[in-house]
């Protein structure tokens, strides 16, 4: 990487904002599983809401966004509506797809976010797709493709990223490495464990770095997404993170120690970016009120919209009755 500059004031405070965002989006939506508004299973991404935060500062409006389920900091860092997302998790006819998702299947097209999927390593073969469209449009635009470290072993992982180095195409790759694949530690599912140094054997620069560190973060992604615009083809960053929560909602974590999640949490980003900004107390304050605020209205929006009825549900769904 090139020698990495000192943040300004005010692009800290832009990533800030949205890392309090997302984290208190995040905050709440547990609350509203535990409280029985939300159906099914939630997938927390508290502890990892800096990638998306700094990335969609860095992104342009015909970039496109392959999310993953623990990616809520992409989808509200691009500016998706908060109370249209928490619809769609709670089941509501109003959400950015209908309700029918749920919380692993989202997307928003008018932001450039194709869906997150709940199958590792779906995303990385479209990401393919939409490069490929970019590039037939003789664009500078980018693709990102987001996923976890529990996809790197996938087939997917390695035929998307041999193609996409084969091909020269215009995508990031960013493994969100939280060391757990659901309940199995890194250690234990694979020998080569900087994942970054994989890219190798695809001829593509690999990067393995501390997802907690904005700087190194920011200049990463600064510099990849740059390489893709200016037609050098695809890269794969590595972000060292760590989810506060287990891998579900309700999850015991008997396979991790108290002390190691309390140990990344003495490190949490938010509190060093607010530490470095040059603000006030008060100002610092009004930023958090302000998320505390949009996710009331969000909460407000999303009980105050129905449930799918029963027509909406079969809707682009292959049924006997429709073919006819």
């Amino acid at each position: 990487m090139t020698e990495m500059k000192a943040l300004s004031n005010q692009k800290l405070r832009q990533i800030y904002e949205n890392a309090v965002l997302t984290r208190t989006f995040e905050e709440s939506t547990i609350d509203l599983f535990e409280n029985g508004e939300i159906d099914g299973w939630l997938h927390s991404g508290v502890g990892q809401e800096l990638v998306g935060s700094v990335l969609c500062t860095l992104l342009t409006e015909g970039d496109y966004i392959i999310p993953y389920h623990r990616s809520k900091s992409y989808f509200l860092a691009r500016g998706v509506d908060p109370g249209k997302l928490l619809a769609e998790i709670m089941g509501r006819r109003d959400g950015l797809c209908g309700g029918v998702g749920g919380e692993a299947h989202i997307a928003d097209v008018s932001k450039g976010l194709i869906g997150s999927s709940g199958i590792l390593g779906a995303g990385m073969p479209i990401s393919l797709g939409t490069a490929f469209k970019q590039i037939y449009e003789n664009t500078t635009d980018i693709t990102i493709c987001s996923f976890g470290d529990g996809s790197v072993p996938q087939g997917a992982f390695h035929e998307s990223l041999n193609f996409a180095a084969t091909w020269n195409l215009p995508i990031v790759f960013i493994c969100e490495n939280n060391f757990y694949a659901e309940l199995s530690p890194i250690r234990k599912g694979m020998k080569q464990q900087n994942i970054g140094k994989k890219a190798e054997a695809y001829g593509m620069p690999g990067y393995s770095l501390d997802g907690y560190d904005v700087d190194e973060v920011y200049h990463s992604l600064k510099e990849a997404i740059g390489s893709a615009r200016n037609g050098q083809g695809p890269s794969l960053i590595e972000f060292k993170t760590y989810r506060w929560r287990g891998h579900y909602e309700g999850d015991p974590q008997v396979y991790r120690e108290k002390e190691e999640v309390e140990e990344w949490m003495a490190r949490d980003p938010l509190k060093v970016i607010a530490a470095r900004l040059d603000l006030s107390e008060n100002v610092l304050k009004d930023i958090k009120q302000e998320a505390v605020i949009k996710m009331e209205q969000a909460i407000e929006f999303a009980r105050a919209s129905p449930f799918p009825d029963e027509e909406f549900l079969l809707k682009n769904v292959y049924t006997d009755d429709i073919a006819k």
